[in-house]
């Protein structure tokens, strides 16, 4: 019979704990690419990516040509040429289509480490007004719904948005 009376007031102090426990939770949420794509300082850093782009994409441009005016020639006098002058040709379009594959990698990694370096100061930005709204405003959780990972949000969730932007300074 005790231990029938220690149960159930175990029972009884845990169900109004967490009961209490819930009561003070706060969830909050944020679609943080849409934070991304308003905030001013991603536009500068767009635009920066882009014009290293079309830089590479030139350079780029300028060897296919190259290429193409070596083997359009090479073609032209291939019967011609000595057998030594044909395989120094061959080897020297070879050579080129090899740099033209270098210097596309060296490209797309070129432009991966701008990206990062650009964009990880407004990501940090993001990441930090996004945790001083929540810290200042008692919230339990913030979720990110561009995630597409939350299968629930209910009315009891605020949308921090408007929060943050103006945290940021963003109309």
């Amino acid at each position: 019979m005790r231990h029938l009376l220690k149960v159930t007031l175990l029972a009884i102090i845990l169900s109004t704990s967490v009961s209490t426990f819930a009561q003070t939770l706060k969830f909050g949420h944020i679609d943080s690419n849409k934070l991304l794509s308003i905030m001013p300082e991603k536009e500068e850093a767009q635009k920066q990516i882009q014009a290293a782009a079309a830089e590479y994409d030139t350079q780029i441009k300028a060897m296919r040509e190259e290429a193409q005016t070596l083997i359009s020639s090479y073609l032209e006098q291939k019967d011609a040429l000595a057998e030594a002058v044909r395989a120094d040709k061959e080897k020297e379009i070879q050579n080129l289509q090899t740099r033209m594959q270098e210097f596309d990698g060296f490209a797309q990694q070129a432009l991966q480490k701008k990206q990062n370096e650009l964009l990880k100061p407004i990501f940090d930005k993001a990441s930090a007004a996004i945790k001083a709204v929540g810290a200042e405003n008692g919230f339990t959780y913030v979720f990110d719904i561009s995630t597409g990972v939350i299968l629930f949000n209910s009315n009891n969730s605020v949308d921090i948005m408007p929060l943050v932007k103006t945290k940021l300074g963003i109309q």
